[in-house]
């Protein structure tokens, strides 16, 4: 359709872009990256923090720190034996 309408002279001839500097794509593609990298770093952190709150509460419960670490958490309220 485009080649009719230029024919007849409705359509402006306008020039085809020119192709993008292939220094910018390459410094988008690094971008991009970096970008990635760094997400998938915060992804693992975030992952990390979560296993250590769901084991950790479990560990401090069996510790051998305890005094009786099979009893769990006392039943008493307050700071008395």
């Amino acid at each position: 359709m485009a080649p009719v309408l230029k024919m007849l002279g409705l359509a402006p001839d306008v020039p085809a872009p020119p192709p993008p500097d292939p220094e910018i794509t390459a410094a988008q593609q690094r971008q991009e990256d970096r970008l990635e990298a760094e997400e998938k770093q915060k992804m693992r952190a975030i992952a990390a923090r979560r296993r250590s709150r769901s084991t950790g509460g479990r560990r401090m419960l069996l510790s051998k720190e305890r005094d009786n670490a099979q009893t769990g958490i006392q039943s008493t309220l307050g700071g008395g034996s």
